[in-house]
């Protein structure tokens, strides 16, 4: 435990220092369109990089159409980046107008801290016919009724594989065959690490990021039955932490395994998701673990890349769960805004407007919230991946759905090291003795929660271990929330 906490003292210092350097060149991008001093400013925050060239195309439209708003600050920043950013803006009144809550805070807890003001009073009437069924959601985007924030994109399945087929030629290997078990992943990045002699590797991640290593654990175990989301911190099938169960210990298991082969890219540990994205396009790695937005880049910036992308693996081909994913808030208008009406156009614009949302799948970059959109645009590789998204990923359950759950997540506090920093450890640093530290997880994490419903108790609410058990919950189908 010594050994492994100095590792990870390493690791987050070395991320935070070589951070700082890509947060000024590409992660932290920031631009201004038009502006001269005069009429009005909108500043806009997310980590929605992929689609900046349409944004910035949206953002000129807008202020053409709109002329009172002559300067549009718009930044990109990685996950990580932003939750850190956000939280000090928030704290020091610097709010930009339009931003979404950090992922892994919850919205209701957020308006309660006077983060975001609903956007009723400011929208046209009508404006939320336009949205496909189920996106706008108690606990997730709305409050009692009231909307608070309109989800970006459909809820994201951002850990399908992809593969370089060319790598795939040279190591050997059927680029129409992708590996389906744990077993034959492990196989073929092997023997693409040994047929790229050092030039390119099994597999490239954003390895800065512990939340792109959480998103691989708590995703690929959730398929083999482990019943993780992002919508609670312990199964929604059993109301307690798995990660001590076979589920989460395959993945781990594996990944061990990738590293001990030399298949895992030996710059992983210092990039971010962005930089691994583009060294996968430049032929370096035989593997990427990420999400669409990936396709739309690679067709504009790398047109030359020959990919191909699948499922993730299963430890012995069977399926024994889904990808469990729920409705994340997206964007919403800050609280102390100086400018709120403006801001509900830009959001009228953004989702209904007719240039953004078809565009941004036209371009191979998101699936739409707007009804009707993806299915009129998607093709190619979005095609694919819209069908590999529609077998293995369904709308889960969420707790957040129920009023009195969400004060016991205002209580809870996360443990810590996480799944995503443990995992991060095993692929880039070699620690090997993790099967205690994810059973100490799991009694942890069991016990941050009980804390907590004992605390929202304490303060009124009626509230039990059962309002974060779904048992009869199928995980193989779609939840009904209501």
């Amino acid at each position: 435990m010594i050994a492994f906490s100095v590792l990870l003292i390493t690791i987050l210092f070395l991320g935070a220092c070589s951070g700082s350097d890509v947060a000024n060149e590409e992660t932290n991008d920031s631009s201004s369109n038009g502006g001269d001093g005069e009429g009005i400013t909108l500043r806009v925050m997310d980590w929605s990089d992929s689609t900046r060239p349409i944004r910035e195309e949206f953002h000129k439209q807008f202020m053409e159409k709109y002329p009172q708003v002559t300067n549009i600050e718009y930044t990109t920043l990685t996950q990580d980046q932003f939750r850190d950013t956000i939280l000090a803006a928030v704290r020091s009144g610097e709010a930009p107008d339009l931003f979404p809550p950090p992922l892994g805070f919850k919205l209701p807890a957020l308006v309660e801290d006077g983060w975001f003001q609903p956007l009723d009073p400011y929208v046209e009437e009508g404006f939320y016919d336009i949205f496909s069924e189920g996106l706008l959601a108690e606990g997730a985007t709305m409050i009692n009724g009231e909307v608070y924030a309109i989800p970006m994109d459909v809820p994201q399945m951002g850990t399908a594989v992809f593969y370089n087929k060319e790598l795939f030629k040279k190591a050997g290997l059927d680029p129409e065959q992708p590996p389906k078990t744990y077993a034959e992943f492990r196989e073929y990045a092997r023997k693409i690490t040994e047929a790229g002699n050092g030039e390119f590797y099994g597999m490239i991640e954003g390895g800065r990021q512990t939340n792109r290593w959480a998103y691989t654990a708590r995703d690929w175990s959730a398929i083999n039955g482990s019943g993780l989301s992002t919508a609670s911190p312990v199964s929604l099938m059993t109301g307690e932490a798995p990660y001590h169960t076979d589920a989460v210990l395959d993945v781990f298991d594996l990944f061990a395994g990738l590293a001990d082969d030399g298949s895992i890219h030996p710059q992983t540990s210092g990039l971010s998701a962005p930089e691994a994205r583009q060294l996968f396009a430049n032929g370096e790695a035989g593997f990427i673990i990420q999400g669409a937005w990936n396709i739309g880049l690679w067709n504009k910036e790398n047109p030359e890349l020959d990919y191909g992308v699948t499922a993730p693996p299963l430890p012995e081909g069977e399926r024994n769960g889904s990808m469990n994913l729920t409705v994340t808030p997206g964007l919403g208008i800050s609280a102390n805004t100086e400018h709120p009406e403006e801001a509900a156009l830009y959001l009228q614009e953004f989702y209904g407007g007719g240039f953004f949302q078809e565009e941004a799948v036209k371009q191979d970059f998101n699936f739409s919230v707007v009804d009707g959109i993806s299915e009129e645009y998607a093709s190619g590789k979005m095609l694919e991946f819209y069908e590999i998204y529609s077998e293995y990923a369904v709308l889960a359950p969420d707790p957040s759905s129920k009023p009195k759950a969400t004060k016991v997540f205002s209580e809870y506090t996360d443990v810590s090291p996480n799944v995503g920093e443990i995992l991060q450890a095993v692929a880039i640093t070699g620690l090997r003795d993790y099967e205690p530290m994810l059973q100490e997880l799991s009694k942890k994490t069991d016990a941050a929660l009980t804390k907590a419903i004992e605390d929202a108790k304490a303060n009124g609410e009626d509230v039990s271990i059962d309002d974060f058990t779904f048992s009869d919950w199928d995980p193989m189908s779609h939840h009904n929330q209501e």
